[in-house]
């Protein structure tokens, strides 16, 4: 294996994670606590803004192992129940998987209705899971907030991963290319 075709495997390895690791830092940015005065402001589910559009239009950059790792990293960081947004996650995902091919093809308003749908869903089964795990009234306006919040935020934040999406397109034909020219 010579040096170019090394690099462009790794290339493609990265492409292919990045997905994954916006997700992290989208955990890592719905964690951080927004603050004014002694209230604390919901924040929009990002990580499931990433799960779902990556789910959506690059399923095979977002398998269910990292739907699952997703998830489990955020119960570990807010210090909830683990498994609970994990396998949220992962049955939302499931669910709405089957409708991917009518969603993602049909341009950003089917695939914002499609969020709102999933993520009314994913905050659901997170409540139900919360209440049978916590027992009555496991924060249940906190997640309306943050669902309201979500599908408001999602076609700002899914433009964004969009450009992500087209940029990853791009640098991969450029590593082909430049892979193609080296030979």
């Amino acid at each position: 294996m010579g040096n170019s075709e090394f690099f462009q495997r790794l290339s493609a390895v990265i492409w292919a994670g990045l997905p994954f690791f916006l997700s992290l830092l989208c955990v890592m940015l719905y964690v951080a606590p927004l603050r004014v005065g002694n209230f604390t402001i919901p924040m929009p589910l990002f990580p499931f803004m990433a799960i779902y559009f990556w789910s959506m239009t690059r399923p095979a950059f977002m398998p269910y192992i990292a739907i699952f790792l997703i998830g489990l990293f955020q119960d570990v960081l807010t210090g909830g129940p683990v498994g609970l947004w994990a396998l949220s996650y992962l049955l939302t995902v499931v669910m709405i998987s089957t409708q991917s091919d009518v969603i993602a093809g049909r341009g950003r308003p089917a695939l914002w209705a499609g969020f709102m749908l999933a993520a009314v869903l994913a905050t659901a089964l997170v409540w139900i899971i919360a209440r049978i795990a916590l027992g009555p009234d496991p924060a249940g306006g906190r997640l309306g907030a943050e669902m309201l919040l979500s599908v408001l935020v999602y076609p700002l934040v899914g433009r964004f991963f969009a450009l992500v999406q087209r940029a990853t397109n791009q640098a991969r034909r450029l590593t082909v290319t430049s892979t193609m020219v080296d030979i």
